[in-house]
């Protein structure tokens, strides 16, 4: 009788676990929601419609952040609305305003549009494109750490282009670039020869992101952009229709509806697949940045608690750690720490950089303030390596008491007052309002 129970109990446990399994592979294999413009009808009033299209993209945008596990404390459920105003004004900005003949470089990530777990180390500048076109940029390299260019399928996010549906992709450490930091890039289909700097369009081309990437943001200082489409100089743009308007308002509601949906999906991936407490080994980007290394972790901590996060020097250009919280939205990186560079880090005595991620200050340089959040996600980025992370150089983690962080740390760990804190926060918030307004 016994053994027939216990062949029970396994069998309804193999099951349990096949199921869940199956739920799992299910629910992340499953796309994100998409949005579906009503029809006008014949005869219908074509901007209204569109216009209803629009405020239904907000409502059902917040009410899929509502409807989820992820809409807990008082904090998170005011960062989901916040979260809703960001996405807004990006669909604006690059969904309902763009026009591809006469093309221009808009800042589409910043203080007022975060997005997709942006870097807060990037200044990121989009313009929309046509495929049948071609377009000339001129700029200046400016000092920032790194400067490359990508044009992808669609828009980033929205429908079925994913985030890194790449076309091509242009590092400035490839371009001919003048002693006085100029230079000029041609897009088109055709190879314009070796003596251009040459970014390739093909079907589906629509928008180019640049990434000036800092690592020291106080010395270092982007270029300058100007993109045009070739063979449209000096001609105006037309008048605008309300057959125009209409389809400009659907593509902000698909574009704010679409990219909530995909970062929700994104988010719900990363807080159920990665280790609580811990982060993943260093891989290529699976999205985002062409050649870029990245490791995706989490914490969900007490308040007595802290989390010491271990990384390594490496030959990259650049390597940088940031939070998130759970609607993949990046912390205040201006008048909180919650991001670092290998530039703004101390590298401690013993060869390696030690993060301490919690919701108090701990007295010491390199911390990762969670801005009272209990759980969020932690990125890791390293550009322009001369080859891949080790096992040796991969980044740990360890979950610690708040009063063992001195002594978990290694012995010369200098100590870092709030002086030296409110220092810290106004050299980054004043280079990020520069930046801003560059």
């Amino acid at each position: 009788m016994r053994k027939i129970v216990f062949r029970a109990l396994v069998f309804v446990f193999v099951l349990g676990v096949v199921a869940f399994g199956a739920f799992q592979a299910g629910r992340f294999a499953a796309p994100a929601a998409r949005f579906e413009p009503a029809s006008t009808g014949a005869g219908g009033d074509e901007l209204t419609a569109a216009w209803a299209d629009f405020i239904r993209a907000q409502e059902q945008s917040i009410a899929l952040l509502r409807d989820h596990e992820f809409f807990g404390t008082e904090q998170e459920q005011a960062e989901a609305y916040r979260g809703i105003l960001y996405g807004l004004i990006g669909a604006i900005q690059n969904g309902a305003l763009p026009n591809p003949d006469q093309p221009r470089f808009v800042r589409s990530v910043d203080w007022t549009s975060k997005s997709g777990l942006d870097n807060p180390d990037n200044d990121y500048y989009v313009a929309t494109l046509r495929d049948d076109a071609e377009y000339r940029i001129v700029g200046t390299r400016g000092t920032t750490r790194n400067l490359i260019f990508q044009l992808v399928l669609g828009q980033p996010g929205v429908g079925e282009a994913g985030t890194s549906t790449n076309i091509s992709v242009l590092d400035a450490r490839d371009m001919q670039i003048e002693d006085d930091g100029s230079f000029e890039i041609l897009m088109s289909r055709s190879d314009p020869g070796p003596e251009h700097n040459w970014l390739p369009i093909d079907d589906g081309a629509e928008t180019l992101i640049v990434r000036f990437t800092y690592s020291d943001w106080s010395s270092e200082q982007a270029g300058r952009l100007f993109i045009e489409r070739i063979g449209g100089e000096g001609v105006p743009s037309p008048i605008l229709t309300p057959t125009q308007m209409a389809r400009s308002l659907r593509r902000a509601a698909r574009s704010l509806f679409d990219r909530s949906s995909t970062w929700l999906r994104y988010s719900n991936m990363a807080w159920t697949t990665m280790p609580r407490n811990g982060v993943s080994r260093a891989r290529p980007s699976q999205g985002g940045l062409v050649g870029q290394y990245s490791a995706f972790g989490t914490w969900e901590l007490e308040e007595d608690e802290a989390l010491i996060l271990t990384t390594h020097p490496t030959s990259a250009t650049y390597q940088g750690i940031e939070l998130g919280n759970l609607w993949f939205v990046s912390l205040d990186s201006e008048t909180r720490t919650s991001s670092l560079t290998s530039d703004q880090a101390l590298l401690g005595e013993d060869g390696r950089y030690h993060f301490v991620i919690s919701a108090h200050d701990p007295g010491i340089q390199n911390w990762l303030d969670t801005e009272g959040h209990p759980r969020g996600l932690i990125m890791l980025r390293w550009q322009g390596l001369a080859g891949a992370i080790g096992d040796a150089a991969q980044p740990s983690t360890r979950r610690i008491r708040f009063d063992q962080i001195l002594e978990a740390l290694p012995a010369g760990t200098p100590r870092f007052g709030s002086k030296e804190r409110r220092e810290q926060i106004h050299t980054r918030a004043t280079a990020a309002k520069r930046r801003s307004s560059g």
